[in-house]
């Protein structure tokens, strides 16, 4: 019997990651990722998986993740930080880096889990980073195939980022922001076990090699339809709450300078402007036929 192919893990103690485990461990892969120092024993114990302490962007740490490897995939980054400087360093040049590495040692795939946002690099520093990070994966391939996975907005148990609102869809309320195109705006929904499917099936088998991809639960839909989606789900009615926006872009302004000094605050004016974007759609062939409704049940009444 052949030795089991061993993937390397970016992330794989985050909210995606440990979904992303199970199922590489479901189907036989034996698995290397790489950990914070000192958190070893808050990871899952198995005799699958070999756990590296060390951090990305740091050579040491980036060739023992890669020395023995067959594929990587690369989840690990940031979604808030202070500065741009910050998401470029982890979001960018990390990429590059660990793709360096990769090739150096040998390993013949790379899967980057990028996010939807960086169709518009503009919106703000994450989009930014996120877009200069597929680039960087680009230019350090070298012999590897490479894969690109934009991930929508990605939800389920376990999200902290987006648990909040899960609370207000519970009383019936679902805050979203306003502004003239409120009502035709567009969202698309990733369930994370569809995400962990796809990042351990398709992106490894070879039928997602050398492209830019992105899969979605519920492709397109409007936040008024993800009401109704949620009421069905909850059995309540759940209606939308606007939140207008010569509140949110206060809001908004006061948080982009507290994340900046004191590292407190989400809702920056570049997350604002990625809430208000018109159309995060995808293409409607790309749904994963998962039925909303029941994944939402189980999200959010279990949050």
């Amino acid at each position: 019997m052949p030795n089991p192919k061993i993937i390397a893990l970016t992330g794989a103690t985050g909210f995606v990651g440990k979904i992303v485990v199970r199922e590489l461990l479901k189907k036989g892969y034996h698995i290397q990722a790489l950990v914070r120092p000192g958190s070893h024993g808050k990871t899952v114990q198995d005799d699958r998986i070999q756990w590296v302490e060390g951090t990305l962007g740091d050579l040491k740490s980036e060739t023992a993740l890669c020395k023995g490897v067959d594929m990587v995939i690369h989840m690990a980054g940031l979604v808030t930080t202070r500065t741009k400087a910050e998401y470029y360093r982890i979001n960018a040049d990390a990429v590059g880096s660990l793709a360096k590495a990769a090739n150096k040692a040998g390993v013949k795939r790379f899967v980057y889990l990028s996010s939807i946002t960086a169709q518009q690099p503009q919106l703000s520093d994450y989009a930014g980073s996120k877009r200069a990070g597929e680039g960087a994966l680009s230019r350090k391939l070298g012999r590897m195939k490479g894969v690109v996975m934009r991930a929508p907005a990605v939800f389920g148990l376990g999200d902290v980022v987006t648990a909040p609102f899960y609370g207000f869809i519970r009383k019936g309320r679902l805050p979203v922001p306003g502004g003239r195109a409120f009502k035709t705006r567009k969202i698309s929904l990733l369930y994370v076990d569809d995400l962990a499917e796809y990042l351990t099936g398709a992106c490894l088998d070879g039928s997602c090699d050398g492209r830019t991809v992105s899969i979605a639960t519920r492709p397109s839909l409007t936040w008024q339809e993800f009401a109704e989606e949620c009421s069905l789900a909850v059995g309540r009615p759940v209606k939308t709450l606007r939140l207008p926006l010569f509140v949110l872009y206060p809001i908004a302004a006061i948080n982009t300078v507290t994340k900046r000094v004191f590292g407190i605050g989400h809702l920056t004016l570049g997350k604002l402007r990625e809430f208000l974007y018109e159309d995060w759609s995808i293409d409607i062939d790309l749904s994963t036929g998962t039925d909303l409704q029941s994944v939402l049940r189980k999200t959010i009444l279990d949050a």
